[in-house]
């Protein structure tokens, strides 16, 4: 078993602990695991399962430093008509 379904494991018995004497709060001392986490957990697992319980990279779902489109237009435009203020100046 790899270390992120132990972690996934853990995460659903903690889950499951939660769930026999309803005490959340019990579960999370008895775990080491703050409160927000639990409720985090608990919201990942209905819809995904085990993978909901697993540690994943925020994907990002815009990029606000990116270049507007029109901008590397006007850029790669403008390159064309003066090619030694390029980017590459290997000539």
């Amino acid at each position: 078993m790899t270390a992120k379904k132990k972690l996934a494991q853990k995460r659903l018995t903690l889950l499951q602990l939660a769930e026999k004497p309803r005490n959340v709060s019990e579960a999370c001392h008895h775990h080491d695991v703050f409160r927000n986490q639990f409720y985090e957990y608990e919201r990942g697992f209905p819809g995904k399962g085990l993978l909901g319980l697993m540690n994943h990279a925020p994907i990002l779902k815009t990029f606000p430093n990116e270049t507007p489109s029109e901008v590397k237009k006007r850029l790669s435009n403008f390159s064309l008509i003066i090619p030694p203020w390029s980017p590459c100046t290997c000539q």
